[in-house]
């Protein structure tokens, strides 16, 4: 099952990079809310490595991630409504990861991902305007996000725990194309780039439970 998806949700994904790039609206509309479907149906079917908890808790942070995407492919901006879409899904993550053993507090595991972050948020914010705050916002909780990965990967070093891990990398490497993509410089990779890794960060995370 875990495979038939896998290759379900790259061939959805793909269809929707090459609607993107072709302008194809009804196919574009139709396969990006169908590629993250699929991974709830993945994260679904899932046994749990840990608890059943953490499954819940994760399967919560894709549907809200699948709202975010709804609203995020919308003709009208709704840019703020997308980002707390997300913003919630990173809180239901966050939870997940530091539930049952953490959360995890080593600051040793905070400082790269804060360093990133002051850097990122120091080019991105001048560029933001009146989004400033919600902005600065998302990235301190996706701060957090990375954080609770790096100290559940290091405590649990399990296979779940190193998914998870790599996946919160590629969320946070997804939404950074995409705020420099929307604020700082637009680019003909972007939307290949920002879908790639979120779709991957999706589906590892998903693979975690």
């Amino acid at each position: 099952m875990n495979l038939f998806l896998t290759i379900a949700i790259i061939i959805s994904g793909s269809l929707y990079t090459w609607a993107s790039y072709s302008n194809l609206y009804l196919l574009k509309y139709i396969t990006k809310p169908i590629t993250t479907i699929l991974v709830i149906i993945l994260a679904f079917f899932q046994e749990p490595d840990v608890y059943d908890l953490y499954k819940a808790l994760i399967i919560a942070g894709l549907f809200f991630s699948l709202i975010g995407d709804i609203f995020l492919m919308l003709k009208s901006d709704k840019f703020v409504q997308g980002l707390v879409s997300f913003l919630i899904a990173h809180i239901f993550f966050i939870i997940a990861f530091s539930s049952g053993f953490g959360p995890y507090l080593e600051i040793s595991y905070l400082i790269p991902a804060a360093i990133y972050t002051i850097i990122f948020l120091w080019i991105l914010l001048p560029k933001t305007g009146k989004l400033m705050i919600p902005v600065t916002v998302y990235a301190l909780v996706l701060l957090v996000f990375l954080w609770q990965a790096t100290g559940r990967f290091y405590y649990l070093a399990g296979s779940s725990a190193l998914l998870s891990f790599l996946g919160a990398i590629l969320f946070v490497t997804s939404d950074s194309i995409l705020g420099y993509t929307r604020f700082v410089k637009k680019s003909i990779a972007s939307t290949f780039l920002i879908h790639v890794t979120y779709w991957g960060a999706l589906l590892l995370i998903a693979l975690s439970i």
